[in-house]
């Protein structure tokens, strides 16, 4: 029998105050209450309010939720399942898990995260693991692609070299003249290095390389996984991503853009995972990206992946998950041109719009960009992953959150249903109608622009967005931002 299924979004005023969501999947535990009153799940950490930790609260779902103020800082934490006010004792996420999926740090194998300025959401996590939630869908991968790099010259049957200076500086206003002279790009213990040197050629002071993929290597979803060691000096600029090889929609940026892995050298240790497309874009202040930091991005080896699928991209390093793009699923190349062949860009960038703008240090040259081996995944036919189905009604918290002007609610439908989903202003009044009508079960996705009915803009805020599906009921915030 069809459910219907509400999805309300309420307004409220909010601060600028820094604020961080947690968000733990419990599904798979039974709840208990420990020594409190009640059954209630908590983040708990030495300097998130001890043992006792923060209560969290139930979502209805199997998910439980916390949002808090934290200062800028480094936090480790773990979710506990029950109240307990000392460090010995139950509840505790199991070590084993954290470590086995990448997650785990410090002495005592906590999560961690990092607290910038922004306001931030962590998770959601499966407890006492690192997948996002307890029901992930197992996908299995074939090998079609690799370079490991271990013959004595770079296999040109594989790559290509882009020679010169591009437009404008490939687009970025970049300082650094693209050859291929084996100065720049060479083999060397098993590494490919592309190295930049600081010199006067072809009228720029800088030389570097940039190698693709291009008719070599082309490829529409998989998994992409590049290992790497990042050069240090400011205005180093090292990027492993993808455009499209026969830009079905038209150039830059209709076509796309997939950045698997930035790092620019004034602000180390900083991995950007970042789209491009024509809704979302740096040249329009819209891309959609996520970041990770992790502490020797420069002096050791990490492996920069994501999974790339009809329904998402998702960016990893070394396994541990940072940023979700999801397909709109509106059939529309300006939010997801992701539906064609694209191929694969390794390249370090000198100075430029990003890269430079806090200059370019010449200490740093010769600056090497080090790559152990690049493997290209695709799907097996054995896989689960095409056949498997939503086995309950879910909303996930929306992405990107805070966000502006765009985000994406998610929401799992286990049957056909009819599917409402509203937003309300704090009166009660209608802003805007989003869906209103039946689906089919499956994975769905709707995006909302932060317009009412009248296609206005509508004032920043806090949202409440409220779902409801038979006697389900659940409600998530979110903060718009101008």
């Amino acid at each position: 029998m069809d459910t219907v299924l509400k999805i309300y979004l309420v307004l409220f005023c909010f601060s600028n105050a820094t604020q961080v969501t947690f968000i733990v999947d419990m599904s798979e535990e039974t709840v208990v209450a420990g020594d409190g009153n009640y059954p209630a799940v908590y983040v708990s950490g030495a300097n998130i309010n001890g043992p006792g930790g923060l209560e969290m609260t139930d979502n209805g779902d199997g998910t439980w939720e916390l949002t808090t103020q934290l200062s800028p800082g480094d936090y480790t934490y773990k979710f506990r399942n029950g109240y307990y006010d000392y460090w010995d004792g139950p509840g505790w996420e199991d070590d084993n898990g954290l470590i086995e999926g990448g997650c785990a740090y410090g002495q005592y194998h906590d999560r961690q995260v990092i607290v910038q300025n922004n306001n931030i959401t962590v998770g959601p996590f499966c407890f006492g693991s690192c997948d996002q939630s307890c029901d992930e869908e197992v996908i299995s991968y074939t090998l079609v692609w690799y370079d490991d790099f271990d013959n004595s010259e770079i296999d040109l049957n594989k790559w290509n070299f882009e020679i010169g200076t591009g437009d404008w500086g490939w687009g970025n206003n970049e300082a650094q003249y693209y050859t291929n002279d084996p100065e720049n790009a060479y083999i060397d213990d098993g590494n490919l290095i592309i190295q930049a040197v600081h010199e006067n050629y072809g009228g720029m002071n800088y030389t570097s390389a940039r190698l693709t993929t291009k008719n070599k290597g082309d490829w529409r979803y998989g998994k992409l996984e590049i290992r790497a060691k990042l050069p240090t000096g400011i205005g180093t600029w090292p990027a492993i991503w993808m455009l499209p090889t026969d830009w079905v929609y038209g150039g830059w940026p209709e076509s796309g853009e997939i950045d698997i892995m930035e790092h620019v050298g004034y602000n180390p240790n900083w991995i950007h995972g970042t789209i491009h497309t024509d809704a979302y874009n740096h040249m329009d202040g819209t891309q959609l990206g996520g970041q990770i930091h992790i502490n020797d991005a420069t002096s050791n080896f990490h492996i920069y992946s994501i999974e790339w699928s009809d329904e998402s991209i998702k960016w990893y390093v070394d396994d541990i998950q940072f940023y979700n793009f999801y397909n709109d699923q509106q059939d529309n190349f300006t939010t997801w041109p992701f539906n064609q062949d694209f191929h694969l860009i390794l390249n370090l960038a000198i100075g430029g719009t990003w890269g430079g703008q806090q200059g370019i240090d010449d200490s740093a040259f010769p600056a090497q960009f080090k790559i152990d081996y690049v493997k290209v995944y695709e799907t097996s036919q054995l896989s689960s992953y095409d056949r498997l189905l939503p086995i309950r009604y879910k909303s996930y918290q929306n992405y990107p959150n805070p966000f502006n002007p765009v985000t994406t609610l998610r929401y799992d439908l286990p049957e056909d249903s009819f599917v409402e989903i509203t937003v309300y202003d704090i009166l009660g009044n209608i802003i805007k109608n989003l869906v209103n009508q039946n689906e089919n079960y499956g994975y769905k996705s709707v995006q909302w622009n932060a317009t009412n009915n009248q296609g206005q803009p509508v004032s920043a805020g806090l949202y409440l967005y409220t779902i409801e599906a038979g006697e389900f009921r659940q409600t998530k915030k979110m903060i718009l931002l101008k």
